[in-house]
């Protein structure tokens, strides 16, 4: 070939031409599936949306004490997430879709999911495995949400995309304030672990019990026999079970008490549904009372109450109005409201608090357990000792409001450097000595 004045010949390699041309055919395909990721995200919110709404009005509308207005609630939250979608900033919803979504499937599993898993299913755990499904299509809604089109800022100028940043951030607190907060809440309340429980841990001989509460759901419990007569209901703390109270049963055991050790309505291995409050623990109290009174081994005026922590305080209800519990030993009560009264909060904190006693209203469907203080009068001439230790601000201060509604028959004894309902660990040797010791005194064994 001849000369081309002076220009080196070029040489094209199919190899390169072809990946040179790569760029620019896959651009197309990525577009699309962005395109098809994006399409998919409204139909993913809204079938998460009704699952996860299903759950929660499951559990309201199944409550004894239904709160219309907190049904309302659900519903409209629900219908106006997925209503307002298509008008939100992408982080907006990148924000709530995964958030929320993660919530939902956390305490799904760690409810529904292991109750299914330990306990085999139940019907009860099927809007619970939903709610798992619910969350997990949210998530996935609110990650396809990165793949939408970007929409064109209306101003460019960088005054207004910081005062936008800003006005993001604090829409963002708010929403979380007003609404994530509290449903982060309500959800602790209404959805205890039920992780499984280890017979071993017990430790000495013991029956594993059912008992069946009126309603016909069944409790399950361990039963120590009584050696002197006597029987101690031993009621654990919020979103726990009798996995929790094995050293408490030893210790009760070994001075010849019958313990009976129950695991409240939803926890562990008994039926129904969780609330962490005890709002829905008094008839379980009774079923239990019920069952002592029948034993043969146990003396029916010498059953006793001993609680930790939310255990504590439904006994402490109990005794107000079931003379059956000749005495209760309450460590590490503090209800709410009385927390409020006993170490009144600041207007944050407080709105705070409130708002999350309203998403458990509506979503647990039952009443809010009232304060204690009025309720403690009327367990007299009945001996309590209420145990308080220093992990919680309100517990020392709410457990002397308890002692002196109580009057006279009720003992106080406060432990500052100890955790909560942690006596035991802490100062065994005493704790042991200072329980039992009012056990038998007001049992008449001592």
């Amino acid at each position: 070939m001849g000369d081309l004045g002076g220009m080196t010949p070029i040489t094209l390699d199919p190899e390169r031409a072809e990946a040179g041309a790569r760029p620019a055919a896959t651009a197309p395909r990525r577009r699309r599936w962005r395109e098809r990721v994006a399409r998919a995200e409204r139909p993913l919110l809204l079938a998460g949306l009704a699952l996860v709404t299903a759950h929660l009005l499951d559990l309201a509308l199944s409550g004894p004490d239904t709160s219309a207005l907190g049904v309302t609630v659900i519903l409209a939250v629900a219908l106006g997430w997925g209503l307002a979608q298509p008008y939100v900033t992408r982080p907006t919803r990148l924000f709530l879709g995964v958030g929320v979504g993660l919530l939902a499937v956390g305490f799904g599993v760690v409810s529904h999911g292991l109750h299914v898993v330990n306990s085999g299913p139940d019907w009860r755990d099927v809007t619970g495995v939903g709610y798992i499904a619910g969350g997990l299509l949210l998530v996935a809604a609110g990650i396809a949400a990165t793949a939408a089109p970007r929409r064109a800022p209306r101003r460019t100028g960088l005054g207004w995309r910081a005062a936008h940043a800003a006005g993001w951030i604090a829409g963002a607190a708010v929403v979380f304030a007003v609404g994530v907060f509290p449903f982060i809440g309500g959800n602790m309340i209404t959805h205890a672990p039920r992780w499984a429980i280890d017979e071993s841990a017990v430790g000495i001989a013991h029956e594993e019990i059912r008992i069946e509460m009126r309603d016909g759901r069944k409790l399950a419990a361990w039963y120590v026999p009584s050696r002197n007569g006597a029987a101690v209901l031993l009621s654990h703390g919020s979103g726990g079970s009798r996995g929790r109270v094995p050293a408490h049963v030893r210790m009760l055991a070994r001075h010849g008490y019958g313990v009976l050790a129950l695991d409240n309505p939803g926890n562990g291995e008994s039926e129904g549904h969780s609330n962490g409050l005890g709002d829905n623990a008094q008839p379980a109290i009774a079923a239990g009372l019920d069952y002592l009174a029948r034993r043969p081994d146990v003396n029916p005026d010498r059953i006793a109450g001993f609680g930790l922590s939310l255990g504590g305080e439904v006994l402490l209800d109990a005794a107000a109005h079931d003379r059956r519990l000749a005495a209760v030993v309450s460590d590490g009560a503090a209800r709410p409201a009385d927390g409020e009264k006993a170490n009144p909060k600041g207007t944050v904190e407080g709105a705070l608090g409130w708002l999350t006693m309203r998403s458990v209203r509506a979503i647990s469907g039952m009443k809010t357990s009232p304060s204690l203080i009025p309720m403690m009068p009327k367990i007299a001439p009945r001996p309590v000792l209420l145990v308080a230790g220093g992990g919680f601000p309100d517990e020392i201060p709410a457990s002397r409001l308890y002692r002196r509604a109580g009057g006279s028959t009720v003992e106080l004894w406060e432990l500052p450097d100890t955790g909560h309902t942690a006596g035991l660990r802490k100062h065994p040797a005493a704790y042991e000595k200072r329980t039992v010791g009012f056990l038998d005194r007001a049992l008449g064994l001592g």
